[in-house]
């Protein structure tokens, strides 16, 4: 494993951290150990002033997932209002939600989480796991 030496003191978090609050993520990371997957069925529905979604967060690797941190980026202005099943945080665009009912989430099962949001029922992107980027589907609610 190579590791990149920081001069300015940023360190190798700090890059990572701005890559997912910046944008999502177009390919898995090198540095991501093997047997860490993950798929996300994101379902909403909206009403005038926001938005009541269910995430479904799926373990297809062969690695526990434990404590867990869910992130994604909201395309426009929305902001939470309340969450579920999770410890939402957000600094907008990006949410973060939270380990807190399910602390882990084993190879081959999935644990679902839900918000309710203002704003425009607009897909979210660049979900990650713990930093591995998922694999997402979008439906209805």
């Amino acid at each position: 494993m190579r590791f990149l030496r920081a001069s300015s003191g940023i360190g190798i978090a700090g890059l990572l951290l701005t890559a997912v609050v910046t944008g999502p993520a177009q390919a898995a990371p090198t540095d991501v150990p093997a047997g860490y997957e993950c798929a996300v069925t994101y379902a909403s529905v909206g009403w005038t002033t926001g938005f009541t979604t269910r995430v479904t967060i799926t373990n297809t690797g062969t690695r526990v997932f434990g404590p867990w941190i869910l992130q994604f980026v909201f395309p426009g202005g929305q902001t939470l209002i309340q969450g579920w099943n999770a410890t939402f945080s957000e600094t907008p665009p990006s949410v973060q939600a939270a380990s807190s009912w399910q602390p882990s989430i084993d190879p081959g099962t999935s644990f679902w989480i839900g918000f309710n949001a203002n704003g425009a029922d607009e897909h979210p992107s660049g979900f990650t796991l713990n930093g591995v980027p998922c694999a997402v589907t979008f439906g209805p609610y």
